[in-house]
């Protein structure tokens, strides 16, 4: 079992939530040991999906918020609170943005990113040719070699790495499992290991565990034989958790179109323009077969560190509903075009297909599957063009369910006992990024509703996407999510508890969480942005609370100050309170324990 990780705080701050000029809590994530303390159950999910109120569209002038403080329903896993990373960001590893993910209790980092994932090669930092769409390679940032990135972990923050399903080194075929065990090897290895990691199809020597161990923990060489980015004087393995094979890999042109996501697996056309024709229902490009491949994938990578998790990437699982995303941005132009390819007839239960082929011939070897879910509903008013913020608002509540509740029902079909142990991850997950939003403070209360739905369903890791686009801009001023996760880092701390919270209201959102140190956090989000109202807050709890704590606000009429929500000291409190709700804002209270 993972141990709780302690809190390091002076003594001007060792009661936190009472400073307010103590910075938010931090603590380091121990990635040493093979499981997280609270598996997260199936039944965990369900009982969240029960909590959805009645659907309504303006919020009453009163509403009854009750919290159970002593009924707790899951923990936050250390890897939820997570930013999707790219390495052709420029500004991915600025010094200002460690600083600027801490203080919004971001633990977790995604790399190398998306569709680059699968031309990626960490050993070379140099991508394999990009095959599946008409345009050149997506340029690497100097600074974001896999070295570079690893040393920017540090104790306060980890990864989830995606390896390369889609392409070899030199772009001939399909991703090589040995590549992706010296990987392993790398982050997680020993430098005294003599195992060996076998040639690849394609006659690499991937020599050792220990070699590969070796670089990472040897320092740069006086002159450079190539291989110095790897070479970062770090000898302790950093003991990386969570891996994903491939990205989006249903994207390879199985179900048709150009084929979003590089897959050699099957040859490409010289014209792209042919790919729907040549591709599409490739045997070697289907979900059975991506399965197959997945479960030699794992084998290898276990072999190098038995004690990581390794994830298979699903679409989502759902019926009734065109699971292709409708839009895709060219990584050249940066503009986004209507994806024309996709058909009802043929799409319509893609995701489900998908899941069902990977699922039933590789979950035996599945620790984890991964889920990508961009939020894009947008007004008829507008012409389909902006942000609807009702849809959007009431989305963790009313779409995420049943999403999840598909991911349930095909794990439990297709791996029946071992289904309980499967967990779900969602390294991509954000508003769309091609959406006008009229309301700039509406991402900042999803996420803010988010990321507790998430840890309340049981999810493991949730990556917003991504850091410099919706997160941060490009001078790492932050953006709505940014203030949206910093109130859930006010709220709770990785390992936790949330518990049981009920609103009679659905355009109130509320999450509740038992803090390490007594204390109880208490969430509200009003997603009415019109209309005020009153919260009737009703908190049971054994343990009696204390009358002085903190307050967090954040919203429209509430801008954060700077680059915090700032705390605000609050005297009175008590179990049973009144709190005026002012229109799409988020609040948080921290209630201590009694003294």
């Amino acid at each position: 079992m993972m141990r709780r990780s302690l809190l390091f705080l002076s003594t001007a701050c060792a009661y936190a939530i009472l400073s307010l000029t103590c910075p938010f809590a931090t603590a380091q994530i121990d990635n040493s040991t093979p499981e997280w303390k609270n598996q997260q159950s199936r039944g965990q999910m369900e009982d969240a999906a029960n909590q959805a109120s009645v659907k309504q569209n303006k919020v009453p002038k009163e509403v009854k918020v009750t919290v159970e403080a002593d009924k707790p329903r899951g923990a936050m896993a250390p890897w939820v609170m997570a930013v999707h990373g790219l390495v052709s960001d420029a500004h991915m590893l600025d010094p200002e943005v460690s600083q600027l993910l801490s203080a919004a209790g971001i633990t977790t980092v995604r790399y190398p990113g998306g569709r680059i994932a699968d031309t990626y090669h960490w050993n070379t930092y140099r991508p394999s040719n990009w095959q599946g769409l008409d345009h050149p390679n997506v340029g690497y940032a100097p600074a974001n070699d896999l070295g570079s990135f690893a040393k920017s972990l540090g104790q306060e923050r980890t990864t989830i790495l995606t390896v390369n399903y889609g392409s070899n080194v030199p772009g001939s075929g399909p991703g090589e499992p040995s590549e992706a065990a010296a990987w392993v090897a790398y982050m997680n290895g020993s430098p005294t290991d003599t195992k060996m990691i076998p040639k690849d199809a394609a006659g690499n020597d991937w020599q050792t565990v220990g070699y590969w161990a070796g670089l990472r923990a040897a320092a740069p060489l006086p002159t450079d034989d190539g291989k110095n980015f790897l070479r970062i004087n770090h000898p302790a393995p950093f003991g990386i958790r969570y891996w994903e094979v491939g990205n989006e890999v249903f994207e390879n042109g199985f179900f048709g179109g150009e084929g979003l996501e590089e897959d050699l697996h099957a040859p490409y056309p010289k014209d792209p323009k042919e790919n729907a024709k040549q591709r599409k229902k490739n045997a070697a490009l289907s979900p059975e077969s991506y399965g197959k491949n997945f479960v030699q994938f794992a084998q290898a990578m276990k072999s190098v560190d038995s004690r990581i998790k390794v994830g298979v990437a699903l679409d989502k699982p759902t019926a009734g509903q065109i699971n292709r995303d409708e839009w895709s941005q060219d990584p050249v132009t940066g503009k986004y075009v209507q994806n024309t390819s996709v058909s009802v007839k043929e799409d319509f239960n893609k995701g489900i297909d998908w899941a069902h082929g990977v699922l039933s011939t590789a979950c035996n070897e599945v620790d984890f599957v991964t889920l990508h879910w961009y939020v894009s509903d947008t007004t008829q008013d507008s012409g389909f063009k902006d942000l609807d913020a009702y849809k959007v608002l009431n989305a963790p509540q009313e779409t995420l369910r049943p999403i999840l509740m598909g991911v349930v029902d095909q794990l439990q079909k297709s791996c029946g006992q071992k289904s309980r142990s499967i967990q779900v991850a969602f390294t991509e997950v954000g508003v769309a990024p091609y959406v006008k939003v009229p309301e700039p403070v509406v991402p900042g209360l999803f996420a803010a509703d988010l990321y507790p739905s998430l840890v309340e369903y049981g999810v493991v890791n949730a990556d917003w996407a991504e850091l410099h686009n919706g997160f941060l801009d490009e001078h790492n001023k932050p953006a709505a999510a940014y203030f949206g996760m910093q109130m859930v880092h006010a709220l709770m701390n990785f390992n936790d508890a949330v518990v049981n919270a009920s609103s009679s209201s659905s355009m109130v959102a509320v999450h509740a969480s038992k803090r390490g140190d007594g204390s109880v956090g208490v969430m509200l989000i009003n997603k009415d942005g019109k209309n005020a109202t009153t919260v009737k807050l009703q908190i049971n709890s054994a343990t009696p609370l204390g009358v002085k704590g903190a307050r967090f606000d954040y919203g429209k009429s509430n801008p954060p100050d700077g680059m915090t929500v700032q705390a605000k000291a609050m005297e009175g409190l008590s179990n049973s309170m009144t709190i005026p709700l002012p229109p799409f804002t988020a609040t948080v209270i921290l209630f201590p324990k009694a003294q």
